[in-house]
């Protein structure tokens, strides 16, 4: 067990770097995924319950696990400068 207080702050960055990227990755992924949709023949009910489903929950849902990546990437970039100005 590991009784050291405070964190790496490099691993720190390095993982704000993985959660941004990927934020961005889930935008992206979001985007390609709702214009193919949109440019994908497709009519009826089906169709319709489909399409109010993604626009409705599905992309919604997506934007908030992006929020919540960025969010908590500031968050921890912040801990990041503040454990090296206290390191210092």
């Amino acid at each position: 067990m590991n009784n050291v207080l405070g964190m790496d702050i490099a691993a720190a960055r390095d993982l704000v770097r993985v959660m941004n990227v990927d934020a961005d990755s889930i935008t992206q992924i979001t985007s390609r995924l709702t214009q193919q949709l949109q440019s994908t023949p497709w009519y009826g009910p089906d169709a319709q319950r489909f399409n109010a489903d993604w626009t409705g929950q599905y992309v919604p849902a997506l934007q908030r696990v992006v929020e919540a990546l960025q969010a908590n990437a500031a968050a921890l970039a912040q801990q990041a400068d503040d454990q090296e100005t206290a390191s210092s």
